[in-house]
């Protein structure tokens, strides 16, 4: 598998902001309609997907993969005339290679990512040259991913691993901070938080709950000073605030591959991720099941699905009650003392998880991605100046959406320390 060394993301980046095309360019060179293949398209993810895909670039044709026959053809006749539905089984690399003749661009929501020996589907898109985009949320299938880098530059095929709200939007929110404390030289970065709240199960499949079951049966990996440690899951909880509408939330450590992306990539050297839930009891729960659940059992992905399978009709009736409200908020520490965060509040998950995954999609589609396997972050992934409109796109109906701000502007308790200064 390939690593890659702590760098500063300066220089490559100007490389990349010196070739990669402009918006309007991009939109230029994707002239005809493109053929994109959403595979779990009948799912949660890859339909939500598939319709923000539709809503920003009505001429795309959408081909809806999945092994569900019924749900995928209902699926695609609702998306309309544009759309098609293709019988896949991503465990299959003879038909995915059939299902991807023809096809420009393949993202892949079929997870769970969770425990996935092979990368069966990037595999069968480098050898059909069809460019690639995943929604993983796994640190172990993420460097999987990346150790076909130089195979994929070798074929020509960009590729895009981690790509959906968070990780994806999280990790370009991260790396516009960094990049903008280096650009005016205010600080060298010296500490990356990534917090997430979800309210109840955000409206997420039952793809969604496993992976978060599943979570919970691995050591947390995150960085303090340069230096790896490791955490247990669902602890080290902190009260953050994630401003108007959400206001201050219990959050959670948990494993997730946007740290180690962004420790290696955008070389911060402490670096953490937390989520939580509501309502509390939730966070109770989860807290139970990492502390007195069997690790054997939280990696089993077969038992983990018999427990979701138990769970979801209560996950359903409470969803009803507590919303599937979304936030993240990322905060960027620098040596001079300056804070910066950015936030990102959306009233339901599973319509902003679609714009975020549809909008590295167009991305990759409109030429902003140079080929071999990328983190989001990496501007050889997503070119420097196109971030702006990634960004935008996958904010698309969002509540909150702010970029490089002090903490106390968007705090909903900001701290004075005398004299009218708030921090």
């Amino acid at each position: 598998m390939a690593t890659m060394g702590v760098v500063r993301a300066c220089a490559p980046a100007a490389a990349a902001a010196a070739t990669a095309p402009s918006a309007d360019t991009a939109k230029r060179k994707l002239s005809r309609s493109a053929r994109v293949l959403v595979l779990g398209g009948a799912g949660r993810v890859g339909g939500s997907t598939a319709t923000a895909l539709s809503k920003l670039r009505p001429d795309l044709s959408i081909l809806i993969g999945d092994k569900n026959r019924e749900k995928g053809k209902s699926f695609a006749a609702k998306l309309g005339e544009q759309s098609e539905f293709v019988q896949v089984d991503t465990s299959n690399a003879s038909m995915l290679e059939k299902a991807l003749q023809g096809v420009d661009l393949v993202v892949h929501t079929a997870g769970p990512f969770q425990r996935a020996e092979e990368c069966t589907v990037l595999q069968a898109a480098i050898s059909t040259k069809t460019a690639y985009v995943d929604v993983c949320d796994d640190t172990d299938y993420s460097w999987r991913a990346k150790g076909f880098h130089e195979e994929a530059k070798s074929a020509g095929v960009p590729a895009i691993t981690t790509a959906g709200i968070y990780p994806g939007v999280s990790n370009v929110m991260a790396a516009e901070l960094v990049n903008a404390a280096r650009r005016e030289n205010d600080g060298e970065p010296e500490r990356l938080r990534f917090f997430y709240y979800t309210a109840g199960s955000g409206g997420a499949g039952p793809t969604i709950l496993t992976t978060s079951f599943m979570l919970l049966g691995e050591d947390v990996i995150a960085y303090n000073k340069g230096e790896e440690v490791k955490l247990k899951p669902y602890s080290g909880a902190l009260n953050i605030d994630f401003g108007k509408g959400v206001r201050k939330k219990n959050v959670y450590l948990l494993n997730l591959p946007e740290v180690k992306s962004a420790f290696k990539i955008l070389g911060v050297p402490t670096v953490s991720a937390r989520f939580g839930t509501a309502p509390f009891f939730w966070n109770w729960g989860m807290q139970a099941f990492a502390n007195f659940l069997p690790v054997e059992f939280l990696r089993d992905k077969n038992k983990v699905q018999k427990l979701v399978k138990s769970v979801d009709p209560l996950v359903r009736a409470i969803d009803g009650i507590a919303g599937e409200c979304v936030s993240m908020r990322v905060d960027l520490d620098c040596s001079n003392g300056r804070n910066t965060i950015g936030l990102f509040t959306h009233k339901k998950l599973s319509v902003s998880v679609g714009f975020a995954t549809a909008a590295f999609a167009l991305a990759v589609l409109e030429g902003n991605t140079q080929p071999g396997v990328w983190f989001p972050e990496e501007p050889e992934g997503i070119a420097i100046e196109a971030r702006k409109l990634l960004l935008e796109r996958a904010s698309q109906g969002a509540t909150n959406f702010v970029m490089n701000k002090p903490s106390w502007m968007v705090e909903t308790d900001p701290k004075e320390v005398g004299l009218g200064i708030y921090v």
